[in-house]
């Protein structure tokens, strides 16, 4: 479903790729999804390894950007340059700006390992998919949203998705 028949005070999970498209301006829908639940007129849920994986997106492409890194493998190339990463500083604003609108910061707990592990078998998905979909059983969320189809084929869950993406 598109992500704006997301229903008002609906809880969603929200995905990675949605925090991306929003923060580079690829999909505004993605920031009308931002923009709804900082308004309170829905209720996002960012689990805590979602947080970090944006936070290391925006960092490889703030790297990218300022020609730090080129090629292949660049979490590596950074990893040996803490000059280079001591250089970033435009995804700190971008996360402390992400952080002061009101999202709801979701742990990981030991349980949802064993969850996500079980996920992973019966869907095939990868590990960071499966733990956030873990997270939602937990907290008895139904509603992913994500540009990800791979969560249409997940029981139970309800998968809202933006069609507006720019590449």
């Amino acid at each position: 479903m598109n992500l704006r028949r997301i229903p008002k005070q609906q809880t969603v999970i929200i995905d990675t790729n949605i925090l991306f498209y929003a923060a580079q301006r690829n999909s505004m829908q993605c920031v009308e999804v931002l923009e709804r639940s900082a308004s309170g007129e829905i209720s996002g849920i960012i689990p805590v390894h979602i947080l970090a994986e944006f936070t290391h997106v925006l960092m490889l492409a703030e790297a990218r950007d300022l020609e730090l890194i080129k090629g292949s493998n660049p979490a590596k190339q950074l990893f040996q340059a803490p000059n280079k990463v001591k250089a970033l500083y435009r995804y700190d604003g971008l996360i402390r700006d992400l952080l002061s609108i009101g999202f709801r910061i979701e742990t990981i707990e030991k349980a949802d390992f064993f969850t996500a592990i079980s996920i992973q078998r019966l869907h095939g998905i990868l590990i960071n998919d499966a733990l956030l979909i873990a997270v939602a059983k937990r907290l008895r969320v139904s509603a992913v949203v994500s540009a990800d189809k791979i969560f249409e084929d997940i029981k139970d869950i309800s998968l809202y998705k933006p069609d507006d993406i720019k590449s």
